[in-house]
């Protein structure tokens, strides 16, 4: 029997959201859903008792004893006699006739500690039930156990034990289909399964979400703060996900705004970090803890020089000129906008790139709207000295600020007209943003 693996469980996922009954069989489908949901109540007692969900009972009924209440779950032979037919001999205990209920409960029993009934889960104990026969053969068959009446199934039947047709068609309802039917019809409320939450457009949203904003917001590693838990994964969320995975020793190929199980698992305390991943988280708290604070004190004083020298600080919007002074820190005196004054200040400090991966480029995009682009979203009680205030609409931003001192009402310096750099709170900013029109400030680190 194979695992339940990522993969396997991906192709579950896939298949089952991407499953519509052929047209021809719509009729046939409804009925048995119907006829399975009049019974609920009986499926419902026997699962009550194993931890198996009703529908998972009443879709093997379907398949192995087209729903009939004299007959086996097992493989439908009839009540009165124990399993002729494979599994022989069933339910070894007790004397027949036996009730349904009996027969049911020993057929079901190797289930008892089945735990994952989302739709991945469900489906694959479906199809162990049955047999992993159509994977085996070559090329592989989608199990009619699962798929028949549906668009992933043509053709391709087991006709005995051991003798597949390739022509043969199934005519019964797979598993599959009929338990979707029930939970479009609000018949049933199958699990999805943990969802691998990112960025999506519209944003993913639900209580599964709640949940991991507030793991980021406190757990046993720091809180990695993706706001007010909301329920909608956005920006915020994202970055909170991937600090997280950078501080929790993700490998860099993996630290993404993606947050599944395994982050779930280790965020809770279920999981333990990996000696990998301890080694590695230990090398970059290490790093930040020294590197880092020494780059935001530089950023900081090049934005404080600025405003102690305001008056040689002209304001530009130039191509060819904005950004001339790139490899010349310090010179006075100097033109340039307020993202390219951003920029210098970071540039001459030796932090990050805010626009970009790589070194600094005097030809290279210096703009509010690549800030936007590559840094971290973050919210307003995560800025630490050094990180960026950039204001919208428009969605490529309008206007940037360097953050001096963060708390509730930050200090900033703001280099937005030809009177040059200028120290003022956010509030004071903000209102004049919101003034002309520009009235959302988004929260940005480069680190």
């Amino acid at each position: 029997m194979p695992a339940l693996t990522k993969s396997l469980r991906r192709e579950y996922t896939l298949l089952y959201g991407s499953c519509y009954v052929r047209p021809a069989r719509k009729a046939v489908v409804d009925s048995v859903a119907r006829g399975l949901a009049a019974n609920k109540a009986r499926y419902q007692k026997v699962g009550d008792a194993l931890g198996v969900p009703w529908y998972v009972i009443a879709v093997i009924h379907s398949l192995e004893a087209g729903g009939d209440f004299t007959r086996h779950l097992h493989n439908g032979d009839l009540l009165t006699a124990r399993t002729v037919h494979v599994p022989a001999g069933r339910p070894v205990k007790g004397n027949p006739p036996f009730t349904w209920e009996q027969s049911a409960t020993d057929a079901l029993r190797g289930l008892r500690k089945w735990k994952d009934w989302s739709v991945p889960g469900s489906l694959y104990q479906l199809e162990a039930y049955n047999g992993w026969g159509y994977r085996n053969h070559r090329p592989p068959v989608p199990s009619p156990y699962l798929w028949s009446f549906s668009n992933h199934y043509t053709r391709g039947k087991y006709v005995a034990d051991g003798r597949f047709s390739p022509t043969a068609v199934s005519q019964q309802c797979g598993a599959a289909v009929v338990l979707k039917r029930l939970q479009e019809a609000g018949r049933a409320a199958v699990a999805s399964g943990p969802r691998l939450l990112q960025l999506a457009n519209p944003h993913m949203s639900g209580p599964d979400v709640k949940a991991a904003q507030r793991l980021l917001q406190k757990n046993a590693y720091g809180s990695f703060d993706a706001g007010k838990p909301d329920g909608d994964y956005g920006d915020l969320t994202a970055g909170a996900v991937q600090r997280a995975k950078w501080e929790l020793g993700y490998p860099q190929s993996a630290v993404n705004g993606n947050f599944g199980p395994q982050l779930a698992a280790i965020l809770s305390g279920k999981k333990a970090l990996s000696p990998v991943f301890k080694k590695r988280r230990a090398q970059r708290l290490k790093h930040v803890s020294s590197t880092e604070r020494a780059m935001r004190t530089r950023i900081v004083n090049w934005a404080l020089w600025g405003v102690k020298n305001s008056g040689r600080i002209g304001y530009t919007q130039d191509g060819t000129v904005r950004l001339s002074a790139m490899r010349t820190p310090g010179a006075l005196p100097l033109a340039t906008d307020c993202s390219g004054f951003a920029t210098f200040c970071y540039s001459w400090a030796g932090a990050p790139n805010p626009n970009a991966a790589g070194d600094f480029d005097p030809r290279g995009p210096a703009y509010t709207g690549s800030m936007l682009d590559h840094c971290h979203r973050i919210p307003k009680s995560a800025a630490q000295p050094g990180d960026l205030v950039v204001w919208t609409p428009p969605s490529r931003g309008h206007h940037v600020c360097l953050v001096v001192k963060p708390g509730a009402d930050p200090t900033l310096v703001s280099h937005g007209d030809p009177s040059g750099p200028k120290h003022l709170h956010f509030t004071a900013e903000d209102r004049s943003q919101r003034r002309n029109g520009h009235g959302t400030a988004v929260w940005l680190t480069a680190f």
